[in-house]
């Protein structure tokens, strides 16, 4: 595999790969800081500390789901970043479909929301990462056939 000519769309998909696990590992870090920080954050339009007033342990509640959520969110982008940069990039089949099957389905059930939920907030996210990885799948196709 040394010898073989580099794919110039293998470069880019493994490329796109690391962005979108780099992009969710930073927003992860992002909202870790917001849960932290404990100040700014809202749920369906209502802060968080007026949200104190109703119970005392909301506030604590949704920031602990927050950094749950993060912890997970960043745990995956790390993960993304590690196999788009090894295996994908030396055409390890289990990567392309991994990666796939993880993201892929971890995206659709994120956007799933929209129908289930009818909770549009933050659904912008995952519809960016599913198809950014599309994209990426798609264009790298043949270097794992």
């Amino acid at each position: 595999m040394e010898n073989e000519k580099k794919s110039i769309t293998l470069m880019i998909a493994w490329m796109l790969l690391f962005l979108i696990g780099l992009l969710m590992s930073l927003g992860a870090l992002e909202s870790a800081f917001v849960a932290f920080r404990g100040t700014g954050d809202a749920l369906a339009t209502v802060r968080i500390d007026e949200l104190s007033k109703v119970n005392p342990g909301i506030p604590d509640a949704v920031r602990g789901r927050r950094l749950t959520a993060c912890g997970y969110a960043l745990s995956c982008g790390l993960l993304i970043c590690w196999i788009a940069a090894t295996a994908y990039r030396r055409r390890e089949k289990w990567a392309y479909y991994g990666l796939l099957a993880s993201v892929g389905l971890g995206s659709i059930l994120s956007i799933a929301r929209l129908v289930f939920v009818g909770s549009i907030p933050g659904a912008g996210a995952p519809g960016l990462t599913l198809a950014v990885m599309v994209v990426a799948l798609a264009i790298s196709y043949r270097d794992f056939k």
